[in-house]
């Protein structure tokens, strides 16, 4: 591996599970890479790399490309996207506010894929 942690597919699987982990995923994430390069190597800025790459990796792939991506394929109303979070917010709290877009997205889904909510998921629509 390029950054000297060795075997690669440990550590492409710890990264692919921590990627379906909203926001906790990528800080354990980091704090693991750290930990190893921190037992691997002897000087700091070594030790330091397996975590700065993981996290670079992951704000390109999870904060650039994909979004990018998506939006052109899939959008929803930034009204009702408020209007979620403040509703999901005040039943659950911050629980609640991490998953009020997913839970919005996921109901377009539905309602695009089921012809009776068909107007209900053009209503979602952004």
């Amino acid at each position: 591996m390029a950054d000297g942690v060795g075997d690669p597919v440990l550590w492409g699987t710890v990264a692919f599970l921590l990627n379906y982990v909203p926001i906790l995923g990528t800080a354990l994430g980091v704090m693991i890479f750290l930990l190893a390069g921190m037992l691997t190597f002897d000087t700091l800025w070594l030790a330091l790399l397996p975590a700065g790459l993981y996290l670079g990796i992951h704000l390109i792939e999870g904060e650039t490309v994909t979004p990018m991506l998506l939006a052109r394929r899939f959008t929803l109303n930034p009204v009702l996207v408020i209007i979620s979070l403040v509703f999901w917010f005040w039943m659950w709290g911050i629980p609640g506010m991490i998953l009020a877009v997913p839970m919005l997205a996921i109901t377009k889904i539905i309602c695009d894929r089921v012809r009776p909510l068909a107007a209900f998921g053009h209503f979602l629509e952004g």
